[in-house]
């Protein structure tokens, strides 16, 4: 199967799992060895100027909200938009920083769209693929509105729903260009 990176993963509203139901994850890594998706849209509650002092010393402007990556617990990461800090590079305006260094540049600063999470999802190998076999998740390719807009957490799924359902609405029905509201015609 072709790497799923830069891709979004969303829950299909049969997708029972506590975890992942009505989710939207950003798939970070995908190969033969497994996944590891962050989840856009499951905030905690707590920002990330109250958490900082656990994670560096260094100064933090800024005070947005963190969100919940995934159900596997970890080291805190970030999704952000300046490739000068980029440690891993997902889609167009779409980067990762891991590197401590990298993540004390971006709290330090108020410019640009930064997004930070503790925990991640993680697939083992084959594990993903098996699930979108069974249609637990549908596919989107992401975007920096996607990963950055400033939709709510339910918004964003529906959202993402809705494009991804048109995505394969076209693409089954091979139109040029399907409307918004397909009674409307």
């Amino acid at each position: 199967m072709e790497s799923l990176q830069g891709q979004l993963l969303i829950a299909s509203p049969t997708l029972a799992d506590p975890n992942f139901a009505r989710t939207v994850v950003l798939v970070a890594v995908h190969g033969a060895d497994g996944a590891l998706g962050l989840i856009l849209n499951r905030e905690l509650n707590v920002r990330l100027e109250d958490i900082w002092g656990q994670v560096s010393k260094s100064l933090c402007l800024r005070s947005e909200t963190v969100r919940h990556g995934g159900p596997v617990s970890g080291t805190l990461m970030a999704l952000h938009d300046r490739r000068s800090m980029a440690n891993l590079v997902i889609a167009d305006e779409v980067y990762v920083a891991t590197e401590l260094s990298a993540m004390e540049s971006l709290a330090a600063s108020e410019e640009g769209r930064v997004v930070f999470f503790l925990g991640h999802a993680g697939w083992g190998a084959t594990q993903l693929e098996n699930e979108l076999a069974e249609g637990s998740w549908l596919l989107l390719p992401a975007t920096s509105d996607h990963v950055f807009g400033d939709l709510d957490t339910i918004a964003l799924w529906k959202l993402a729903m809705i494009d991804a359902s048109r995505r394969q609405l076209h693409a089954i029905v091979s139109v040029k260009h399907v409307p918004d509201n397909p009674r409307a015609n």
